[in-house]
């Protein structure tokens, strides 16, 4: 059975947007002014002019909620579990113990219980190698690109906000179908 590594935000937790709320709020009630550098930029600690101390104490702040309000991404729900007799779904994520805690408790609640998840992954390539992927999913272009570089084919999620990837052994989609459809028409 082929293995496929999940990141979780981004791409079966809307986590993405709820920063980007969550931060702009952030933005104007604690600093009161708008320090909005680049809004392209998928991580919200390249959209802001906040120091790294900044950056450490919104995440800090904001981070429980945003992985508690975070909704499921429309269709992930469905495609894994179309899928979970045909693929093995693990878990790669940079996310700490608390937070993958988080993220198994939304597994179990979506019918998902036995999806394995690696916490604290921050060279997620070495945890794709060594669990035998065969396939990533993942908003993250620069993963997406190095596990191409490893024969690991990439499935690069990306938002509006960014570019497509242009490289062998990975394919830009922009929803689950897509994802479904993929690895449904490319055994």
């Amino acid at each position: 059975m082929k293995k496929i590594a999940l990141d979780l935000d981004g791409v079966v937790f809307d986590t993405e947007n709820l920063y980007r709320v969550y931060t702009e709020i952030y933005d104007v009630d604690v600093f009161n002014k708008d320090n909005l550098k680049d809004n392209t930029k998928r991580l919200f600690q390249d959209r802001y002019n906040w120091t790294s101390e900044e950056c450490s104490k919104v995440y800090n702040e904001i981070a429980p909620t945003v992985l508690n309000d975070a909704n499921v991404m429309t269709g992930a729900d469905i495609v894994i579990k179309k899928l979970k007799d045909e693929y093995k779904f693990i878990v790669v994520t940079s996310r700490n113990d608390d937070e993958a805690r988080i993220a198994k408790d939304k597994f179990v609640e979506m019918g998902l219980p036995d999806i394995q998840i690696f916490s604290n992954e921050h060279h997620k390539i070495d945890r794709l190698i060594n669990e035998h992927v065969d396939y990533i999913i993942d908003d993250d272009d620069i993963i997406c690109s190095n596990a191409s570089n490893q024969g690991i084919t990439a499935l690069y999620f990306k938002n509006n906000a960014s570019n497509k990837l242009d490289k062998d052994k990975v394919i830009n989609v922009n929803n689950w179908g897509e994802i479904y459809k993929y690895l449904k028409l490319n055994k």
